[in-house]
């Protein structure tokens, strides 16, 4: 994940385009399935893009507007079913309760009764499920107005795996996974 500290007098790295992190995370499955035939994951590539029309009406539909990062990646991909294994990241249909939602549904709630919500310092009403896999991984995207707005927790059989900063840098470690 980049870090973009932020300090007087110094230059911060600009990030990399939604097109960018989107084609080099294409390119690290592509090179994943030719390196590892047997253990690499199929072939997915995002759905095609939300217009700015469609994404006012899913948020709309939804009731509240989405952090900004997560806009921007609806604006460029309309989810990613398959991006890490089984793994989906959430678009309209998903948002809309098609595919894993209801398995992410289930996850938030068995988290939230576990107390692992509450030791994440995770309030259940401040989240949006944005990826779920067939198992136990739960990807939340922390609601606009809450403590820690926008930062994306990925809970793994009941633990924290990662808190990226913001929906980019999530799709960006993802990248980085596919790259090992």
């Amino acid at each position: 994940m980049s870090s973009r500290l932020e300090k007087k007098g110094h230059d911060v790295p600009e990030r990399n385009s939604w097109p960018v992190v989107l084609g080099l995370t294409i390119k690290a499955k592509l090179v994943l399935q030719e390196r590892d035939l047997e253990d690499a994951d199929d072939d997915t590539f995002p759905r095609f893009k939300l217009s700015p029309e469609e994404l006012h009406a899913l948020e709309s539909e939804l009731g509240e507007p989405f952090p900004q990062e997560f806009r921007d990646f609806l604006l460029h991909a309309n989810g990613w079913e398959g991006v890490y294994y089984d793994l989906d990241l959430f678009g309209s249909p998903e948002l809309q309760g098609a595919g894993r939602w209801r398995i992410a549904q289930e996850l938030l709630d068995v988290y939230t009764s576990e107390g692992v919500m509450e030791r994440l310092d995770l309030d259940p009403r401040g989240v949006i499920p944005v990826a779920a896999g067939d198992g136990n991984d739960l990807v939340l995207l922390i609601r606009r107005g809450w403590k820690h707005e926008g930062e994306v927790s990925w809970i793994l059989g009941g633990e924290e795996f990662i808190r990226a900063e913001d929906y980019k840098d999530f799709v960006e470690f993802i990248m980085s996974q596919l790259q090992l």
